[in-house]
């Protein structure tokens, strides 16, 4: 099998990326030609004191928003879905294990430096054994990568992967020089130079003038503030201070939407959030206690209460259903007390009390959502107690702390999200768990280049982590941004909202 990036037809493209769960219905085309200049002003959830701009200790969407302004990838992901050149110009693979890829000459850093494969290799290598990177689990399948020439990377995987190109595609993989540590003056390739940075307060941006993406980077300057207030984000939106907001509360999607000033961006089942019960730690290490929390979650109640039906039914597994690896066999956990009181007593338990961490740092509603669970668990003889603690520091501090807490994911290739969230030993396993079949068969999968053959073992994992899985996945919940109209060229995404983070090179101002 060959695979040649310049190549492929738009077709192809779409299929490829349809595998991946990218492909949804946007169609929003540029109706003007952009307009440069301006300073653009985004108001942002999404980022804490604790955030670094080093790509290994990415988490929150500040981090992502402001290392795609920056920097460069090998690939991009358009909002229609499909995967495209970026730093790497073409690549090409026989055997979807010796992959070759070309680099794009021509392009400078920041500080000068030309781009070159050796730069490529450092940003890789960056998530590879000893790390901290959250994509470790990812880039740990490349056996070796290694510079051909100065524009030539050859890359060996341990195991065949049909869809390897998408991982470079993850948000960690950012491209900076050879030997870059300096990380809270993040130097790279693209179309922003990073001025100033102030964790959880506030980041600001200048436009490079010399950058090799002729078609973006329109605005002059960026001022990113840190609000993860949702009630401070609109009436910053609504007051004229700020251009665009992420994260918009869903009880005000009506009053925005009336709004003649305003326009709302709906990203459609871009996220998913889980109510994780931990593998290592009592009570939920034992499955049938795991059954009686996925029985005694009202997901219905969730996605009409708290989402406004803005999103679908998630079902314990992170496909969601207009994914083409979705398996619509399985039948749809809804809420029945009695099957949870049943997984209940065979845990030996009479009742089950039971802490549940959350916060707003996991979504906009999930101290809600956390709120209706409790109110509809309590038939099914679950007693859970609410704690909420603040967005700064959530992710360090409770995420993969504690047994039962609340966690939110982007939507990636089919074969990431299994390996990040639940192969063994990742680093992002956030539950601990542990499934020698399901490790069997995600591999299985990952070398398996017949689409057909490859969807029957992804629906063998689907039913896997239905059955025996550490999440309580409810619901696949739409993205709501909102935008000044005078804001252009913001288009909804399957990757994530604000464009699939990549905000600000894409848009301009109409004034």
């Amino acid at each position: 099998m060959a695979i040649l990036a310049s190549s492929l037809t738009r077709r192809g493209f779409l299929a490829s990326t349809a595998a991946a769960g990218l492909l949804l219905p946007f169609g929003t085309a540029r109706a003007a030609t952009p307009r440069k200049g301006g300073d653009f002003r985004l108001a942002m959830a999404g980022g804490s004191s604790d955030n670094s701009l080093d790509p290994r200790a990415f988490t929150q969407q500040v981090q992502r928003v402001i290392g795609v302004a920056v920097c460069n990838q090998l690939v991009e992901i358009l909002p229609d879905g499909t995967l495209t050149p970026e730093l790497a110009e073409s690549w090409q693979s026989n055997d979807a294990i010796n992959w070759i890829l070309q680099i794009r000459q021509g392009v400078t850093f920041h500080n000068g430096k030309a781009l070159d494969a050796e730069d490529v290799v450092y940003s890789i290598n960056l998530h590879r054994g000893k790390t901290t990177s959250g994509a470790k689990s990812l880039f740990d399948a490349i056996s070796e990568i290694k510079a051909n020439g100065p524009h030539e990377v050859a890359v060996t995987l341990a195991s065949p992967n049909a869809e390897f190109m998408h991982t470079f595609a993850d948000y960690h993989a950012m491209i900076v020089p050879a030997g870059f540590e300096d990380w809270q003056k993040l130097v790279g390739t693209g179309g922003y130079i990073l001025e100033s940075f102030q964790p959880g307060i506030r980041a600001t941006l200048k436009r490079n003038g010399n950058y090799w993406k002729t078609d973006r980077a329109h605005v002059e300057r960026v001022i990113l503030t840190v609000m993860n207030d949702s009630t401070a984000r609109l009436a910053a939106l609504q007051s004229g201070a700020a251009d665009v907001i992420n994260q918009l509360d869903r009880k005000v999607f009506p009053l925005v939407e009336r709004n003649q000033a305003l326009k709302v961006v709906r990203s459609p089942g871009a996220v998913h959030w889980t109510f994780i019960g931990a593998f290592n730690a009592e009570p939920t290490k034992n499955n049938d206690v795991r059954q009686a929390l996925k029985f005694g979650c009202d997901r219905q109640a969730m996605l009409d209460l708290i989402m406004r039906g803005l999103g679908t039914l998630g079902n314990d597994h992170p496909i969601a259903p207009n994914n083409p690896y979705y398996n619509g066999a399985l039948e749809q956990h809804v809420f029945d007390a009695d099957k949870a009181r049943f997984h209940l007593k065979k845990a030996g338990l009479e009742k089950l009390t039971l802490d549940l961490y959350t916060s707003d740092a996991a979504l906009p509603e999930a101290v809600s959502l956390s709120e209706v669970y409790q109110s509809k668990a309590g038939a099914a003889g679950i007693d859970l107690k609410v704690i909420k603690r603040p967005a700064d520091g959530y992710w360090s501090d409770t995420w993969m702390k504690k047994p039962f807490t609340v966690s939110s994911w982007l939507n990636r290739p089919v074969d990431q999200t299994f390996s990040l969230i639940y192969g063994t030993g990742s680093a992002w396993n956030e539950s601990y768990w542990s499934n020698a079949q399901f490790d069997k068969l995600l591999a299985e999968g990952k070398a398996t280049l017949d689409f057909d053959k490859r969807k029957e073992i992804y629906g063998e994992l689907q039913a896997i982590l239905n059955d025996e899985g550490p999440s309580i996945i409810p619901i696949f919940a739409d993205f709501l941004d909102a935008r000044s109209v005078k804001v252009q060229g913001f288009e909804p995404s399957g990757v994530s909202d604000l464009s699939g983070d990549r905000i600000i090179e894409r848009v301009w101002l109409d004034e």
